[in-house]
């Protein structure tokens, strides 16, 4: 009897072996014949092989169908956002923004309130990925008031996203009051890069954001310097007096001594409300 129990576990434990590497020798065909130019067979072979057992197989299958790409491979990858492996499941998510399957974008949205740390950051590389099209929905799912319990996840979500997100969220400023807004402009905030700054100055020209976007880049300290002179640079060759005073007075709110030079090249203009803004400016970052 025990003999027999021997060589049942051992035939159970063949068979497991010999799937094992089935599914290796089927993956690393697909991914030959891609190699060779085969893509379409070599897709078909990958999306077969999403459905095998071993997570490792149905891993390389994901990124060989998300290389190939197209229509099909983004259907295969949608179908397969129900995946139990958290690294399949992210690759998945991933390879969905890569090849930006659209279909796929609703039901990613959707995956935000329950995401762990790792989905979390597939989620953000995916959306990044899909670009603004991805970021305007984001933004919407926060702002809804239906959601309301959710949107601290998609506040982190558009967190991780980077300054991509700057133009979709500063679209919530609009008709608000800053308190209204508090919570906006920490993610603004909390994205410590300076293309948030560069991506914020043009709504200085939109009269009902501009003060707001004034504050927020006070809040963003040296992160908005370079971006507030380089802006004041180009505005020499313009006619928006009004944006060329928010620019200066943002300069003089960062204190940034950096920026002395380019507010004193302002110092003899034209406009005396331009002059005066200069002064006050300079009087911030100097203390006289």
């Amino acid at each position: 009897m025990l003999k027999i129990k021997r060589t049942s576990a051992w035939i159970v434990l063949s068979l497991l072996i010999m799937l094992v590497f089935s599914g290796c020798a089927s993956i690393e065909k697909a991914e030959a014949l891609h190699r060779q130019g085969e893509k379409q067979e070599a897709l078909e072979m990958a999306i077969s092989l999403l459905e095998d057992d071993s997570s490792k197989v149905r891993l390389r299958a994901v990124k060989l169908v998300g290389k190939i790409g197209g229509g099909d491979a983004g259907v295969a990858l949608h179908q397969h956002l129900g995946e139990s492996d958290t690294r399949v499941l992210s690759e998945i998510i991933r390879n969905l923004g890569k090849i930006q399957y659209e279909p796929a974008l609703e039901d990613l949205a959707d995956l935000v309130p329950a995401a762990d740390a790792e989905i979390v950051r597939a989620l953000a590389d995916s959306f990044r990925a899909y670009g603004k099209t991805a970021t305007d929905l984001i933004v919407s799912r926060y702002d809804s008031p239906s959601l309301s319990s959710d949107r601290a996840a998609y506040k982190e979500v558009l967190i991780r996203i980077g300054p991509e997100i700057a133009d979709s969220v500063i679209k919530l400023l609009k008709g608000r009051s800053f308190f209204d807004n508090r919570d906006t402009f920490k993610i603004l905030q909390s994205i410590k890069n300076p293309r948030v700054a560069t991506l914020m100055l043009p709504y200085l020209a939109d009269e009902e954001v501009a003060p707001q976007v004034i504050e927020a880049m006070r809040h963003l300290g040296s992160n908005a310097v370079e971006a507030t002179i380089s802006a004041l640079q180009k505005q020499k060759k313009s006619e928006e007096l009004l944006v060329t005073e928010r620019l200066i007075r943002i300069l003089g709110l960062l204190k940034a001594k950096s920026g002395i030079e380019m507010l004193l090249s302002y110092s003899q203009h034209d406009s005396e409300r331009i002059r005066n803004a200069v002064e006050h400016s300079l009087f911030q970052i100097r203390g006289f």
